[in-house]
């Protein structure tokens, strides 16, 4: 998984923190957290592996500064990959 931010210009941003996690209700599955680590002008993980396909919900929290952040949630379809 890979994450890159872009502000109100439009151009890429670098933030402090930024936190990627999913839950899919339906199995009580999670929160799984995607453990993102900053790649120098995005972040990436390689370790997220989902145990089933299906609807996630998935949360997005961004640190801004010390004291602000933001939290983003979403659903996203997961499809199961064909071996």
């Amino acid at each position: 998984m890979q994450a890159l931010l872009y502000g109100a210009d439009e151009g890429v941003i670098a933030v402090p923190e930024l936190r990627l996690t999913l839950t899919q209700q339906a199995q009580k599955i999670g929160p799984l957290d995607a453990k993102l680590v900053d790649r120098g002008g995005y972040w990436a993980s390689d370790r997220l592996r989902l145990p089933l396909p299906g609807t996630w919900t998935l949360n997005v929290t961004v640190r801004l500064t010390d004291v602000d952040q933001v939290t983003v949630t979403k659903n996203v379809t997961v499809r199961e990959t064909p071996a």
